[in-house]
């Protein structure tokens, strides 16, 4: 199956996080930053894969990540790109991206 980068014959955590998992990850991003993946699990006392504390990170613990509905401006943006591009995601999402990398 996968590999530990530890090296150790240990199982790996397989299925939905627990919130004590979550804290650990948090707490060891917030003190070491982001990194080597493949090493975090084992440094955060996680029996995760690199893989997954990289997902969970990025997908579902990051403050980065914005939740919630569309803003108007989102909607109105959304909509004007729909109407000039039709139903070609990708491109939407593009100019999408592109604005808000500029406004960052």
């Amino acid at each position: 199956m996968g590999s530990n980068s530890c090296g150790s014959k240990e199982e790996l955590n397989k299925g939905g996080w627990t919130a004590d998992e979550d804290n650990l990850l948090m707490a060891y991003i917030n003190t070491h930053g982001e990194g080597k993946w493949t090493t975090v699990s084992y440094n955060a006392g996680l029996k995760r894969s690199g893989k997954s504390c990289r997902l969970r990170w990025l997908n579902y613990l990051s403050p980065k990540i914005k939740r919630g509905n569309f803003s108007e401006e989102e909607d109105d943006l959304i909509i004007r790109l729909h109407k000039l591009l039709g139903n070609r995601l990708a491109l939407s999402s593009r100019y999408i991206l592109m604005k808000y990398l500029l406004l960052s």
